[in-house]
C-alpha cells in the first residue's frame, strides 16, 4: 500500500510543478501601461481637403487625413480617389444571323 501512496503523491508533485513551471513568465505589467499611456486621438475637423487612402489593399476616399488615419488607413494622394468609369453596354451580344431559305 505504501508504493500506491508514493505513486500518487509523485504524479501530484509533478503536476504541481508543471502548474508552478507554465505560469511563470514574463509579466505584462510593462505592455498594459503602455497601451494605457497612449493618449486618445483628438476631433477631427472636416474643414480639410478630401484625401485618397488605402486600406486593406483597396483605395477610398476620405474627407479628412485625420479620419483615414482614426480608420486605420495610410494616405497617399491628397487629392479624391479615381473613380473608374463602368463599362458601356454590358455583356457584348452575338450577332444574329440571317435565316436561310
Amino acid at each position: 500500500m505504501k508504493l500506491k501512496n508514493i505513486g500518487y503523491a509523485v504524479f501530484v508533485a509533478a503536476t504541481a510543478a508543471a502548474f508552478v513551471i507554465g505560469s511563470g513568465g514574463p509579466s505584462e505589467a510593462k505592455h498594459k501601461k503602455k497601451m494605457e499611456a497612449a493618449p486618445p486621438p483628438g476631433p477631427c475637423f472636416v474643414a480639410e481637403k478630401r484625401v485618397c487612402a488605402v486600406k486593406g489593399g483597396m483605395k477610398f476616399t476620405y474627407a479628412s487625413a485625420c479620419i483615414a488615419a482614426k480608420d486605420g488607413a495610410k494616405v497617399v494622394s491628397q487629392k479624391a480617389c479615381p473613380v473608374k468609369a463602368a463599362k458601356k453596354g454590358g455583356k457584348k451580344k452575338a450577332a444574329k444571323k440571317p435565316a436561310k431559305k
